[in-house]
């Protein structure tokens, strides 16, 4: 496997596992949050074909993204595949995600990324800088993500807020 220590966490959310679960299967909704989203394109195949322009001094230039859900249970798991490339660099990411009930109609999500593939220029950078630039990512993503699930149980009238 991967010489790379998996990522993992919990995050509580104020919606219910079946809305997380319907967010987290519908690519369309997913990539619109991913940090430095250039553009996007779903396949008949059902793989959401992305651009990202990431924030990170190691690479420099766009990333071709591709996402698909590898599987899921239901309102209990979703197993979502990402397979990166770019000029010099290319990384396969595989993240479970498991949904159970918390307190008052929330969903307790545990989940787990793990590197399975990466080659090029990027292999070369340290795992401190690759864990940094992947925890900044993963902070913002879940950010983005509580934001949109929000907006989508307010009818799309929540006003965005900034800190």
């Amino acid at each position: 496997m991967s010489k790379y220590e998996p990522f993992n966490g919990t995050e509580l959310l104020d919606a219910p596992p079946e809305e997380v679960h319907a967010f987290l299967i519908d690519l369309d909704q997913l990539v619109a949050i991913v940090p430095g989203l250039v553009k996007k394109e779903i396949g008949e195949d059902g793989i959401c074909r992305t651009t990202v322009r990431p924030g990170f001094s190691f690479i420099k230039a766009n990333l071709k993204q591709d996402f698909q859900v590898v599987d899921h249970t239901p309102h209990e798991r979703v197993v979502i595949g990402v397979e990166a490339k770019g000029i010099g660099n290319k990384f396969g990411v595989e993240s479970t995600l498991d949904l159970t009930p918390h307190d008052d109609g929330g969903t307790r999500l545990d989940w787990k990324a793990e590197i399975v593939h990466m080659s090029g220029l990027v292999a070369a950078v340290g795992t401190t800088i690759i864990r940094a630039a992947a925890d900044q990512v993963i902070k913002q993503g879940f950010e983005a993500m509580r934001k949109a699930i929000d907006e989508a149980n307010s009818g799309g009238d929540a006003k965005a807020s900034s800190s």
